[in-house]
């Protein structure tokens, strides 16, 4: 029966069907099988396209991100540092009205020089009113101002003052100004060293006379401490700074060969001394540096 099966005659054309079935499928593979592998490896690229697209997509909005947030945080320093060097100076006015003044003067120069992209925030520090601690605390010294900046760091002893001032006068300038040596006198000063006479009018028939070097000798005491106390690699720089009342009705003479300290006058120069230095002086200082030393003179000034 089985001999029968294939040898029939249907049997053997649908076998002879599927046979030319095979063979033809199998022609048609083995022709287009160099067009699948391509179409294959097509598919793959763009999957790998797809997927690296992505990647950089998703890398690209998590780097906006950490932009805008690092834009953020550094926003609210710059507003919550000015904001506390404000209310610092402020509460200071009622105390003295000259240091207040002073320290606003500072504060819209950097105001300024950060708004014109000049330097960032965190290149300059303003600070008021820093005590410096003895051991033994009774000879703390109170500094009215520190600018620090990555050229340098300032200390300021600031005065508000009307009249006319004779600074660095000795007795090699009695010759020139013979009426000196009277108030030297008067005074009982000495005449080798030089000293800072300020002339201010007292009423209407009095002139006050006083006499400033204690405060300019503190000054240089109290920036080698403050270098000292926070093991500064660099000299911190005095400046005796006059803060006229009056609307520029003053004057200056400046006979001092001191180089050790700096003496302002006016906002102008006060601002003009800082253009200089902070542009063009070497740097002594990172960012990260003034913030150890800004921290540092905080956790003595809490």
């Amino acid at each position: 029966m089985n001999t029968d099966i294939f040898t029939n005659p249907i049997f053997i054309v649908v076998a002879i069907l599927l046979l030319i079935v095979a063979i033809a499928f199998l022609v048609y593979y083995f022709r287009n099988r160099g067009k699948v592998k391509t179409l294959q490896e097509e598919y793959d690229k763009e999957k790998d396209a797809l997927v690296e697209k992505y990647e950089a997509d998703n890398a690209a909005e998590r780097q906006e991100h950490e932009e805008k947030l690092s834009s953020i945080n550094e926003k609210y320093h710059e507003e919550t540092t000015l904001l506390n060097n404000k209310l610092s100076s402020l509460r200071q006015f009622t105390v003295d009205k000259g240091e207040y003044l002073t320290d606003l003067s500072l504060l819209q120069l950097k105001d300024r020089l950060v708004a014109d992209e000049k330097i960032r925030e965190t290149d300059m520090y303003i600070l008021s009113n820093v005590y410096l601690p003895s051991r033994n605390y009774t000879n703390t010294r109170k500094i009215d101002h520190l600018v620090l900046t990555r050229t340098g760091i300032y200390l300021i002893d600031s005065k508000y003052w009307s009249g006319h001032i004779l600074h660095g006068v000795n007795e090699e300038n009695f010759e020139q100004l013979p009426y000196v040596e009277h108030f030297f006198d008067l005074l009982d000063i000495d005449k080798a060293k030089e000293q800072t006479l300020i002339f201010e009018k007292g009423n209407e028939q009095n002139v006050a006379v006083n006499h400033y070097n204690e405060t300019i000798e503190e000054t240089k005491i109290s920036a080698e401490k403050l270098k000292n106390i926070f093991k500064l690699q660099y000299d911190v720089v005095p400046i005796i700074y006059f803060n006229p009342e009056d609307n520029g009705n003053y004057s200056i003479a400046n006979y001092s060969n001191d180089p050790s300290i700096k003496v302002l006058v006016g906002e102008e120069e006060l601002e003009n001394f800082f253009m200089k230095y902070v542009f063009h002086g070497r740097f002594q200082y990172t960012v990260k540096d003034l913030d150890e030393i800004a921290e540092a003179i905080f956790q003595l000034n809490p």
